[in-house]
């Protein structure tokens, strides 16, 4: 079996599932910013396979001026897709004869500042599944940022995809309904601790026991959903 044929096989198994989106990276560079658990075991993992689930569009019209609950079961929901996707995986690629390693979908590791195990994001857009927005999150152009993210590391070698070579244009909506007023004209002048200071707020307003939003996603849905 090739390499592009493991790479289409492990594609097939995602894909036949909810998951929409998948792609490949290197990741020598990222691994600098890995948390402490994983940098030293990732040291012989040096691809990233990056999988996206959508988020439904009907629970993301439920939003209004903040999450609810309906959202943060639909979160929830696709979290668990996604790392049982990853499970399968990395299942797969074990019976390969390969080591890989699921990353959680959605773990805070240190809420202060807020880090995870790695960034889902950054290789989601290193595996050319989309374009950093000024959102802050992943801008896909089949799903906007209404897409929910995991990935796998591994020892298994394939050719990575290509970058997206796109941005978010002139396109502002998400500007004008985010309530903290993090988002600015270009994605670099994002406000991160605004943004992580009002989802502390929702949760703890709410009682949700996670930090949600979800505004932005809904404002930006992609070409495909238009």
């Amino acid at each position: 079996m090739t390499v592009l044929t493991e790479k289409s096989r492990l594609q097939q198994i995602a894909l036949s599932g909810d998951a929409a989106l998948f792609g490949a990276c290197r990741v020598d560079e990222l691994r600098v910013s890995f948390h402490d658990e994983i940098r030293k075991v990732s040291e012989k993992l040096n691809t990233a396979i990056s999988i996206g689930v959508p988020l439904a569009g009907a629970v993301l019209e439920t939003l209004i001026d903040r999450p609810n609950q309906i959202y943060k079961a639909h979160y929830r929901q696709v979290n668990a897709i996604l790392d049982d996707t990853a499970f399968a995986i990395a299942s797969e690629i074990g019976k390969l004869g390969y080591q890989a390693l699921p990353i959680p979908a959605s773990m805070v590791l240190k809420r202060y500042p807020m880090t995870a195990h790695l960034s889902h994001r950054e290789i989601a857009f290193k595996a050319g599944l989309g374009w950093w927005g000024r959102n802050n999150l992943l801008v896909t152009p089949q799903f906007g940022s209404q897409i929910r993210l995991v990935t796998v590391l591994t020892d298994m070698e394939f050719e990575p995809n290509t970058f997206i070579e796109d941005d978010c244009g002139d396109c502002y909506n998400c500007m004008g309904v985010c309530p903290a007023a993090a988002i600015a004209d270009t994605k670099e002048g994002f406000i991160l601790q605004a943004c992580s200071d009002k989802l502390q707020e929702f949760s703890r307003t709410n009682d949700y026991g996670t930090y949600i939003c979800g505004l932005c996603l809904k404002a930006c849905p992609g070409k495909g959903r238009l």
